[in-house]
């Protein structure tokens, strides 16, 4: 019986396709506060609506957020996994 892999490898928000994404880690400095301005911040759930290349959009709650793909990839996500038993 094979086990399940627990350590997802991390991705920039820059190289992920649209879907849920948990925010694992952000750039320290200048960009983590301007990500904290915008309301985003390590432990959030956020769902990516139109990936890079180029800016990308992502919703946090009802929020709809525009970023540079520089900014993008200073922020650190492993996708969501869907528990499928409840639904």
């Amino acid at each position: 019986m094979q086990e399940k892999k627990s350590n997802q490898q991390l991705l920039s928000l820059a190289e992920v396709p649209a879907g849920r994404y948990y925010i694992v880690a952000l750039e320290p400095g200048f960009i983590c506060g301007r990500l904290r301005r915008l309301g985003v911040k390590v432990g959030d759930t956020v769902q990516v609506i139109k990936p890079g290349p180029g800016p990308i959009i992502f919703l946090k709650g009802n929020m709809r957020i525009g970023i540079g793909w520089g900014l993008a990839c200073r922020i650190l996500v492993k996708p969501v996994e869907e528990n499928r038993e409840n639904l």
